[in-house]
């Protein structure tokens, strides 16, 4: 949303050594308890983005979430005033219900309520919403997330990767 990552440098570390396989959907499942975790549960990334060289600092954890404190939090920090994005999910893409989105006006002290704009998608299944909007763009000429632009963001992540492997051999 702010552009491509210029720098960055990444911390991350396995929080909880050990977790329960679980299967998700309305009953939630314990499948196997106390399997070894391998994969980085606490994710910490500094670093600028876009043609301004905004600075970022992002946090994914692992493990339970705090009671009361949205799953997402997302703060864009400018000098007129603050976005934030709360959500009681982690995958914000998939557009789930009470995501919010406020807007603080440093002069005025006050904070807005922003609400999406409804069309002639909204009444689709959030999946089908996305894909809808998808084909939207490409039909319009709008960007849209190609494979240029998926190969940058797996070979980020590819990165964080192999640092964490290179540290933990």
């Amino acid at each position: 949303m702010l552009g491509d990552i210029n720098t960055s440098h990444s911390l991350l570390s396995i929080g909880h050594p050990t977790v329960d396989i679980v299967a998700s959907g309305d009953n939630v499942k314990v499948i196997e308890k106390g399997v070894n975790n391998t994969v980085p549960d606490q994710i910490k990334i500094l670093g600028t983005v876009g043609p301004l060289k905004a600075p970022i600092s992002l946090n994914f954890r692992g493990g339970a979430t705090f009671p009361g404190v949205p799953v997402t939090a997302w703060e864009i920090v400018g000098q007129k005033g603050i976005i934030r994005l709360t959500s009681p999910w982690w995958g914000l893409n998939v557009g789930v219900p009470d995501t919010k989105i406020e807007f603080f006006d440093i002069a005025t002290g006050e904070v807005e309520h922003l609400e999406a704009e409804n069309d002639e998608l909204a009444d689709l299944p959030n999946a089908a919403r996305n894909i809808a909007r998808l084909y939207e763009a490409y039909r319009q000429g709008s960007w849209w997330p190609d494979w240029e632009w998926a190969v940058k963001r797996h070979e980020f992540l590819e990165d964080l990767w192999r640092s964490f492997d290179e540290g933990n051999s």
